[in-house]
């Protein structure tokens, strides 16, 4: 059996990391944690938040997407990751049954190696799919050996539920990122837990 995880938001928890980057990039911002992080998993974009909550102009918000882009993945925001918990000892009963991949949609490689080195994740999976901006994650997962309708992919965005669906895996989504329960919810997955430390095996 294969089981597919993404990364930000599924295996680690990223959304410090995304909300600093959103505070450094937008200095005039009096936006919380807290009040981030409600837009987002509402499905509001940064861009929305910008142009509702800032006042930005186009321009402004174009400035922003691409230092956004440039910044995201540096290592001075990627230290902030961190694992959730009880992501360890799910991922070491899992790989007795099954074999563990990682597909994100990061803009390179090398660093996604690192950090899951880091955080002592890495020896837990076969092979890490990373996009890289060139391939779509359908694509990646489709590589997997063996691939088949027994196996599952998950993740936190809707995205990921659309890939699993579309290669007719089984589909769990996870709470620990980007989505809340009824954005989720609408793109049907066959599970919905609260982190990817509680999915078991049958």
């Amino acid at each position: 059996m294969n089981l597919i995880f993404d990364l930000d938001g599924t295996l680690i928890d990223s959304r410090l990391r995304l909300y600093k980057l959103f505070q450094h990039l937008v200095p005039t911002s009096k936006l919380t944690y807290q009040k981030y992080w409600a837009f987002k998993s509402e499905k509001v974009s940064n861009e929305s938040i910008l142009a509702k909550e800032i006042n930005y102009d186009a321009v402004a918000i174009n400035r922003f997407v691409s230092d956004w882009m440039d910044s995201i993945e540096t290592p001075e925001f990627l230290v902030l990751d961190q694992n959730l918990p009880g992501m360890h000892a799910n991922l070491a009963s899992l790989r007795e049954r099954a074999n563990l991949y990682v597909c994100t949609a990061r803009q390179t490689r090398i660093p996604v190696v690192d950090q899951l080195e880091r955080l002592n994740l890495l020896p837990y999976f076969d092979k890490i799919l990373v996009t890289e901006q060139r391939q779509g994650k359908e694509e990646l997962v489709k590589t997997v050996p063996g691939l088949s309708s027994q196996d599952w992919i998950i993740g936190d965005t809707g995205e990921d539920i659309q890939v699993g669906q579309a290669l007719e895996l089984k589909t769990c989504a996870v709470l620990s990122g980007f989505l809340n329960e009824e954005s989720l919810r609408g793109y049907e997955p066959d599970l919905i837990l609260a982190t990817a430390a509680s999915f078991r095996l049958p």
